[in-house]
């Protein structure tokens, strides 16, 4: 996990650095109070190559990489004769993180006692063996980084590579710190040790005080997937432990041995001491559902099973480093900027990137390392980054770096419920874009694939049981999210509405800087002032994100312009009603930052940054004015006490140019300790940057720097003479700041202001268009051609309030001859959707496929046909994710991506990887029934009882009937059975037999798998088996399929077998040749092609399966999850509308709220007699 706290770090020298135009602070500067330090992943580890093919090589991108356990497990999870190469690079602000990681991984290469790596990575105190190979393994490490160069020819330096010379210098010094610690003078030592448990001391307080307790004592529990509840009590006590004797070792005598402080959890950038994350915790990144769900475990069995998964993720490690299939960068900046880095390789323009806020370096990409290293990734994980930076911040710098294949992936991962007060899950992505999440993904070209398809293969729902049996509001919610990207053609959507949707959705990122907000929400208070207090957006990201909707959407300038045209004729209506008179809307201080950072991106000019800018007051010796400046304010160090002083405090900074007739704030600010010389001339000026050695502890001043309109400066109208403007530092106007520093700073809340005119406090220079990362208004359009004819782009149409996309249209014109002749004769065309995203056009035996952005309602599509004009128009209706009923399997709701074969929307497995669960357990069924019903939806479980027709929800019931009765535990006392014959309830046909082997735990998706195999049956087949066929039958159990849910199964099948495939299609192949998966859905004929038959007969034990083994194709078939941000999984109580509590009456007048008793409806009344009485 990377914090958004940005503190300064130690430096190893003064940095004489040009800064010219430091780039994209898409993110409020904070200043860099508490700090936490997170050695040890918050989460369980994940493979982050499930959802990619498995016959390539692959690229990923870890943002926010926090340990290695997501690299190491993802190398556990590839299959034994995997051949493919593996290319990691993997971004952290923190040095020690890194340096850690790759500390744990040298150890691993250098085949070092796994018991000994283990106690060095995860205990904050160490016996004597495992701190002398620490020292002994970073003596290694110091020799072989004296520099890049030494680096990369080093014994290390063929799988662990360094992007930037920084990264090195950072790490090694780390290292040097853990080499010498324990040779310290004692004195000095002591102090470390005392300050450290002073620390330890504190977290353990904060534990045991906190409103987060209960939380805290669940988080570890996670990691057991549908054992959570059962894992509480033993994880919550081994968590205590940790915290008091910083060890996992559960004997007093190994206990006694660790009195030596762990150095790797004593430097961090915010110094020295215990910085050290107070829910920290050992077990997070371990699967711990085999170890609970097995057996009623102790603590030495947790223990042990943990250290067991640590030897077989290094293990991994160590083959694919032996074989040189394996790399693995790490990349030291703050990820915002380290993004932006990599997305601008390769421009010739000088960025000047900084390394992270608080520091005064420059990112410097390696060149020679950055000839080969990737700059486009497969896959790119984002942590949990989205509860830092905002998911609309994580989408847009990560966006840029995927590949556009069909199946590059893009994960997000949220730790922090956004859901509203009722805890309606559903909500949560309108929550945390302010958005309907169908018109992001239009807008992004990526979407959320349980969101497209209508199922997840992800379990959640025991997080959902376990707060819900806890009555705890679901405060920390793990929502990890998979996106991939939608293929279509170009796009095109009105300018009135987009601008509209745009600058709604401007205005709902923002509007909690309004006064207004709190009386909006006065309801909870408190919520609103949180809100209002904690923002991850600044203008600076929304011009980001407009630029890429320009780019993603090609539109052309005119249409751009228009769109922006539009945005701001709202903006204007909207904030400036009186402009005689100042506004005390927020929103207008912040307008000229706005328009000087969408000028500056190169999104939109507005009519004053057009303007010649006169050369009077900063400009007059200037050679040209520049339509943006920068500006530079330097803050006396004796300012900032006030801040200093409240070092747990982390308030948003800002920048601000004011005058008696002028206020306006600036959001993007870059700061630093140093001090700044003026180089260049007057007529071209330009500054060099000296960083203070000492960082926040030194004494240079603070530097900061921000861009602004350069007509601001000029005393124009509105504005004021250069003499009268003063340039300001701030603390950011909310309650929370109010309530801190109003009585210190006074109402502006002002930390330090200067003149303008200033010379020893402000420098002004010219800024540069940071626009070489986009081609604005470079991409035309070209039509797309077909059978038919070509093809328009895509017309995306909005509701009347543009929030939502009610439909697409698109136009094909006809000019294939045969086609138009057709029409010619009163010919009708006729329609079929082909695909969840996808219409087929059939005119005259002539076909054409039309892609669409977004899931679709075939069977509501309408076409307009102009046969003199030989020209179609298909309209077809966007479906709605939250009406998820599908009367019949149309359409195909399991996708595969050809030519690939890789499944769209479930996820790969290792079989072999995954631990088997034990059926004689004779706790079993306590957690597994649960699970397994846990998959429907509060929607499917009333479909079920009323047995509406839903044969998505069909197909989920005859899942969880197979996984009972192979596991045993319905009937209960009944035996495991392994055969299911699916058998049409009309016809009482069967041509399909699955055979389950075994019930394997599904580690990083916490659920679990059946491993087994399909036999699929035709009459030839059948012929052929003969008396192996029939020893069969008495041992099948016969499941009777609902309407429509045979042909489902036959679409999922092949999806089943790509799952787990671990062998080479052939060539030819039936899918290749044919262009369709499945082959067929007909009765008794294969729907699969052959390639994977018997493939796995070797594995077969069972006597009876054998003589069948060579018909037989392994698969991995597990449940299908509603998705608890669609709809709601859990039935949930009546609650009381003031309270939340158990509701037990209701108005008896409405019937419309309810209430827990007659004191909240009392405190209602006002409100709930207006609403529902019409009084």
């Amino acid at each position: 996990m990377e914090s958004i706290l940005r503190t300064s770090v130690p430096h190893l020298g003064h940095e004489a650095i040009p800064l010219f135009a430091p780039t994209t602070m898409a993110q409020p500067l904070y200043w860099p109070g508490e700090y936490y330090f997170y050695p040890i992943g918050n989460t369980a580890a994940v493979s982050l190559a499930r959802d990619v093919p498995p016959d390539k090589d692959i690229t990923l991108l870890l943002m926010g990489c926090g340990d290695p356990r997501n690299v190491l497990f993802t190398l556990f999870s590839e299959h034994e004769n995997a051949r493919r190469k593996l290319d990691f690079t993997c971004i952290d602000f923190e040095p020690a993180v890194l340096a850690r990681n790759i500390l744990l991984l040298s150890m691993v290469m250098d085949n070092r006692p796994p018991d000994h790596i283990f106690n060095i990575f995860f205990h904050m105190f160490l016996e004597p063996g495992s701190l002398a190979l620490l020292v002994t393994q970073c003596q290694a490490l110091i020799q072989s980084s004296t520099t890049l160069a030494t680096w990369q020819t080093s014994s290390y330096g063929s799988s662990l590579r360094m992007s930037t010379e920084y990264t090195l210098d950072k790490i090694r010094w780390h290292w040097e710190q853990y080499s010498r610690m324990h040779q310290l003078p004692q004195v000095e030592l002591l102090s470390i040790q005392e300050r450290f448990r002073a620390g330890v001391a504190e977290c353990q307080k904060e534990n045991q005080t906190s409103n987060d307790v209960v939380s805290i004592t669940i988080h570890p529990s996670r990691s057991a997937g549908p054992l959570m509840m059962k894992a509480i009590p033993t994880l919550a006590s081994l968590f205590r432990a940790y915290w008091q004797h910083g060890t996992t070792f559960t004997s007093v005598p190994l206990r006694s041995s660790t009195t030596l402080l762990n150095p790797t959890f004593v430097y961090t950038q915010s110094g020295i001491g215990c910085n050290v994350h107070y829910g920290t915790d050992p077990v997070i990144p371990f699967h711990l559902a085999p170890i609970f769900g097995n057996r009623k475990p102790s603590s030495e069995d947790i223990m042990k099973g943990i250290r067991e998964q640590f030897q077989e993720r290094c293990a991994a490690f160590h083959k694919y480093h032996i074989q040189g299939q394996c790399t693995i960068r790490v990349f030291c900046a703050d990820v915002v900027f380290a993004t932006r880095a990599l997305q601008k390789l390769g421009s010739k323009a000088n960025h000047n990137i900084p390394i992270k806020q608080w520091h005064t370096g420059t990112i410097s990409l390696d060149k020679t390392e950055y000839q080969a290293a990737p700059v486009t990734f497969d896959v790119v994980d984002t942590s949990n980054l989205d509860d830092d930076l905002g998911l609309l911040n994580v989408i847009t710098i990560a966006l840029p770096l995927l590949k556009s294949s069909a199946n590059s992936v893009l994960y997000t991962e949220s730790l922090l419920a956004h859901s509203n007060s009722d805890g309606e899950t559903p909500k949560d992505f309108v929550h945390r874009f302010h958005a309907d999440l169908a018109v992001m993904s239009i807008v992004f070209g990526i979407c959320p694939v349980d969101f497209a398809a209508g199922y997840s293969t992800r379990g959640n729902v025991h997080e959902l049981l376990t707060y819900k049996a806890l009555h705890q509001q679901g405060q920390y919610h793990h929502q990890l999210t998979v996106w991939k990207r939608l293929v279509c053609g170009p796009l095109t959507i009105q300018p009135q509405q987009l601008g509209t949707f745009l600058y709604d959705l401007y205005h709902a990122h923002f509007e909690n800087e309004e006064l207004n907000f709190f009386w909006n929400n006065r309801v909870n208070p408190m919520q609103a002032v949180g809100q209002s207090s904690l923002s991850h957006h600044n203008r600076e990201t929304f011009a980001l994100f407009l630029c890429l909707v320009q780019n993603r959407l090609q539109i052309s300038e005119h249409e751009w312009i228009a769109t922006m045209d539009r945005f701001f004729s709202i903006h204007k209506a909207q904030n400036f009603e009186d402009p005689t008179k100042p506004s005390l809307k927020m929103e207008n201080l912040k307008f000229q930052d706005f328009c000087a950072l969408l000028h500056r991106h190169g999104v939109y000019k507005t009519d004053m940054l057009q303007r010649d800018v006169p050369k009077i007051g900063p400009f007059q010796s200037w050679a040209q004015v520049s339509p943006v400046v920068r500006v530079f304010l330097i803050v006396p160090r004796k300012q900032l006490d006030v801040l200093i002083q409240r070092q747990a405090a982390t308030p948003t900074l800002e920048a601000g140019v004011r005058g008696i007739r002028m206020n306006n704030l600036f959001s993007s600010v870059h700061a630093a300790f140093g001090t700044i010389t003026m180089t260049g001339s007057q007529t071209d000026p330009k500054v060099v940057l000296t960083g203070d050695l000492k960082g926040m502890s030194g004494s240079m001043p603070l530097v900061v720097s921000f861009t602004i309109p350069a007509w601001l400066l000029t005393g124009g109208p509105g504005t004021e003479l250069p003499e009268d403007i003063y340039i300001t530092l701030a603390c950011k106007s909310n309650a929370q700041n109010i309530m801190l520093y109003g009585q210190d700073l006074g109402d502006c809340l002002e930390l330090f202001s200067a003149r303008l005119l200033d010379h020893e406090h402000v420098i002004v220079l010219p800024e540069q268009s940071d626009t070489s990362g986009h081609s604005m208004f470079s991409n035309k359009v070209f039509p797309i051609s077909g059978s038919l004819g070509s093809q328009s782009p895509i017309s995306v149409l909005f509701d009347e309030e543009c929030a939502l996309v009610e439909s697409f249209s698109v136009k094909v014109n006809v000019e294939n001859e045969h086609p138009r002749l057709t029409l010619q004769h009163n010919g009708s065309p006729n329609i079929k959707q082909r695909s969840l995203t996808s219409m087929e056009i059939n005119l005259g035996n002539v076909s054409q496929t039309i892609a669409f952005p977004f899931p679709i309602i075939g069977t509501k599509s309408r076409l307009r046909v102009a046969r003199k004009s030989f020209w179609l128009e298909l309209i077809v209706p966007l479906r709605n994710p939250q009406l998820l009923i599908l009367q019949e399997f149309t359409v195909d709701p399991f996708p595969i991506v050809i030519p690939e074969i890789m499944p769209w929307s479930v996820h790969r497995v290792n079989l072999q990887s995954l631990p088997t669960v034990d059926l004689a357990n004779k706790e079993l069924y306590d957690w597994l029934n649960p699970h397994i019903g846990g998959a429907f939806s509060r929607r499917e479980s009333k479909a079920r009882q009323k047995k509406e027709n839903d044969p998505l929800m069909f197909v989920k019931e005859t899942i969880r009937s197979i996984v009972v009765c192979a596991s045993g535990i319905q009937p209960k006392g009944a035996s495991p059975h392994n055969i299911f014959g699916l058998r049409d309830k009309s016809t009482k046909t069967c041509d399909t037999l699955l055979l389950v082997d075994r019930l394997c735990f599904d580690l990083s998706s916490h659920t679990i798998v059946c491993d087994g195999y399909v036999l699929p049956l035709s009459s030839p087949r059948m012929d052929e088996m003969g008396q192996n066929f029939h020893r069969l039958v008495p041992h099948i159990k016969d499941l009777y399929l609902e309407p429509g849910e045979m042909t489902a199964w036959k679409r999922l099948l092949p999806v089943l077998v790509e799952r787990c495939r671990t062998w080479q299609h052939i060539n030819p192949c039936q899918y290749a040749q044919t262009g369709q998966v499945p082959l067929t859905t007909e009765y008794d004929i294969i729907p699969l092609c052959a390639c994977g038959e018997g493939k796995n007969a070797q594995e077969i034990k069972q006597a009876l399966w054998k003589p069948v083994a060579k018909y037989c194709t392994r698969i991995a078939l597990g449940p299908l999850f509603g998705m608890s941000y669609v709809e709601d999984i859990l039935k949930t109580d009546r609650r009381c509308y003031v309270c939340r509590k158990k509701a037990s009456m209701t108005c008896l007048e409405c019937k419309k709220d309810r209430y827990c008793g007659k004191a909240c409806q009392k405190t209602d009344w006002e409100r709930h007699k207006v609403a529902h009485h019409d009084i």
